[in-house]
């Protein structure tokens, strides 16, 4: 559901808060977000409505004055409201409005909320700093305050609706009582009312339009953020696999156990259910082929250890003859490239990538089976940058020599 469409129903600030605070919060509550209501009588914030986990709002009177959180929130008021970092506040007005945050760990920003020159109080959000390692765009907090002040303000005007409805009612109402005159007198206070009430409905109409148009612009940014969030985890994913595999050759692992850990961690990183390494055996120089070095989710009956592929046969031995990657992402870019179609493949996309070092090719290295389906141009390129690190352990631990010397 849009949440333009669940804020048809918001007509009082508390149902505002209670939905559109959850969603500047994010979908995973990477955030903590408050919202201070501002007395004009008292110069101070009275109330605030907070985020707690579970997607829920809690409310509980405060007495912060505004100028603890920053002193220019007055003069934001009456003009431009930007987001304003608060290290300057202290821990108890931080915690009075987001119970239970630690401020030495979050970075807090707090933006004043108006509408027509009136103050009606302010946004005060707070991310974990290790969230701001990994550079996020502010544009969903901005969307998100522009969001809730439409909205309060929308509540406003229908506040204000409702008020000129009533005072029209209580005009009719007693119109039977009156003389002549003050029944005229009467008919013009109605006529001001229904005036007042439909100046009011053009103005909530106006509000509407603006708050369904702001609520999908934030909704946008939060599928960019989210994308942005899943790219960041792939590529700490791939950075992980490397140190792994560096570790390994580093310890001086054996090579037979370096091999299968290179398959079993590119396998898992890329989400693969089938990956094989396959290097070139030169034991004969007039006939080099393609032979099985280690490989998971491959059928029972392959013999790892008779497997031989000629060069140029097959999608492995084209990628050997040729040093060209070979990358397959759904059946109609697989027309060429046909798998050999046993029951082990669960998908059309593979990905084929030449091992090279220092200008020769050692072998050839495949994944396919991916729990996604298919791959990106982005993993693409990260199993690119894999392979060519794969390359270089092949090479610097002697992995065609060793393995295929043991194995006899």
């Amino acid at each position: 559901m849009q949440l333009s469409i669940r804020l048809h129903d918001a007509v009082d600030p508390e149902t505002v808060l209670g939905r559109i605070l959850p969603v500047i919060a994010g979908a995973r509550g990477e955030r903590r977000v408050a919202y201070a209501r501002y007395s004009p009588e008292t110069s101070v914030l009275t109330r605030r409505w907070s985020t707690v986990e579970g997607g829920t709002v809690e409310s509980a009177a405060v007495e912060v004055e505004p100028e603890r959180l920053h002193a220019l929130l007055a003069d934001d008021a009456m003009g431009d409201r930007p987001m304003r970092p608060v290290d300057g506040a202290p821990a108890w007005v931080l915690k009075d409005l987001l119970p239970g945050i630690d401020p030495e760990r979050y970075w807090v920003r707090v933006r004043a909320i108006a509408h027509d020159g009136e103050w009606l109080g302010v946004l005060v959000v707070a991310e974990s700093r290790r969230w701001m390692l990994a550079r996020r765009a502010e544009e969903p907090v901005e969307a998100g305050g522009d969001v809730l002040e439409l909205c309060l303000a929308r509540a406003l005007v229908m506040r204000e609706r409702a008020q000129a409805e009533e005072t029209r009612r209580q005009a009719l109402r007693s119109l039977a009582g009156l003389t002549t005159g003050r029944m005229r007198e009467s008919e013009r206070a109605a006529e001001e009312a229904r005036g007042a009430a439909a100046a009011a409905q053009l103005r909530a109409d106006a509000l509407e339009r603006a708050a369904a148009s702001a609520t999908e612009m934030l909704m946008d940014a939060h599928v960019d953020l989210d994308r942005r969030a899943a790219r960041h985890q792939r590529q700490t994913r791939v950075l992980y696999l490397l140190r792994k595999l560096l570790e390994g050759n580093a310890r001086g692992m054996d090579p037979r156990a370096l091999a299968d850990e290179i398959v079993r961690t590119v396998s898992e990183a890329f989400g693969g259910g089938r990956c094989s390494m396959l290097l070139i055996d030169e034991s004969d120089p007039a006939l080099p082929e393609l032979r099985l070095c280690a490989g998971v989710g491959l059928p029972p009956v392959v013999d790892s250890a008779s497997l031989r592929v000629p060069l140029g046969t097959g999608i492995a031995g084209e990628v050997a003859r040729s040093g060209i990657a070979v990358v397959v992402r759904d059946p109609a870019e697989g027309d060429p490239h046909r798998l050999v179609g046993d029951a082990w493949y669960t998908g059309d996309a593979f990905v084929s990538l030449p091992l090279v070092c220092r200008g020769q090719l050692l072998g050839v290295l495949n994944i396919t089976n991916f729990r996604s389906g298919t791959v990106d141009d982005y993993e693409v390129e990260q199993l690119r940058l894999v392979a060519l690190c794969v390359g270089l352990l092949v090479d610097h631990a002697g992995l065609r020599e060793r393995v295929f010397e043991a194995a006899g």
